[in-house]
């Protein structure tokens, strides 16, 4: 039965429903991802829709004013940053997406750099919205090369990025920690694929891929190139998330948070 409902979610058929129709399906199923046979990420992937990017930049300025507190995909984050026990905390978001956590962290620490990187349309369109905000403290696109980070955040975001390893590397010299927070890893060492790829089901109309990755073969990586795991822990932020219709031989794959600190 599982590997009927999983060729159907794989298929166009399914990506072309009735929008109604899928989110119907989703609630009764449950099912979050599909594995896939595609040996890299498609060039176009992740879209969004800019009139409504547009409503979320302006709608994070309620977390600054009030007591709501975003969606954010590593839930001990605050707790994370305060045990940092930083005056000045330079903070570099990798896949930001909208300025909820900006509002938010500024309401919660007096003296932050907040770093934003994501798609460059994306970048583009906040510095057209940010233009005359004068918010200071919020920095697009930097040089990475020329900055020293406290804490570089891939939050949900390592896995949609086609070439991963060449942006980690990027903060190779220049971070303490680096945090990959709600990612999918499996755990299986008689596996020697560095990943799978995974189509993501549950945002219907949008469909997108990502990668998950070989945990072991992952965290080797990181090693090598001076990224020591601290902390390693499964994430149950998004609520239902599970991966229940996969093959026995990714039977531990999961959502993972991974922290590291860098090492000389």
């Amino acid at each position: 039965m599982i590997s009927l409902i999983n060729s159907f979610l794989k298929s166009n058929y399914y990506n072309n429903l009735n929008p109604f129709v899928a989110k119907k399906i989703f609630k009764f199923f449950k099912i979050f991802f599909i594995k896939v046979e595609l040996n890299h990420l498609p060039e176009k992937n992740y879209n969004f829709n800019k009139t409504e990017l547009l409503k979320e930049f302006d709608a994070g300025k309620k977390f600054f004013t009030n007591i709501d507190k975003p969606y954010i995909t590593y839930s001990h984050l605050l707790d994370l940053i305060s045990v940092m026990g930083k005056k000045s905390l330079n903070f570099f978001d990798y896949g930001a997406g909208n300025l909820n956590l900006f509002f938010y962290l500024n309401k919660k620490f007096i003296d932050l750099n907040y770093y934003f990187f994501d798609q460059l349309d994306i970048m583009n369109l906040l510095k057209n919205f940010t233009k005359d905000k004068n918010l200071k403290n919020l920095i697009i696109n930097p040089n990475i090369s020329e900055i020293n980070f406290d804490l570089v955040y891939f939050g949900s975001s390592l896995q949609y990025i086609k070439n991963y390893k060449e942006e980690i590397l990027k903060f190779k010299k220049n971070t303490n920690y680096l945090l990959v927070a709600q990612t999918p890893f499996f755990k299986n060492k008689d596996l020697k694929n560095e990943f799978i790829i995974l189509k993501q089901i549950n945002m219907h109309p949008k469909i997108n891929y990502l990668y998950s990755f070989n945990y072991d073969i992952f965290i080797d990586f990181m090693k090598k190139n001076n990224f020591i795991l601290v902390d390693s822990n499964l994430n149950r932020v998004t609520k239902f998330l599970n991966f229940k219709n996969f093959d026995i031989e990714y039977k531990n794959i999961d959502m993972y948070d991974l922290l590291f600190k860098k090492y000389e």
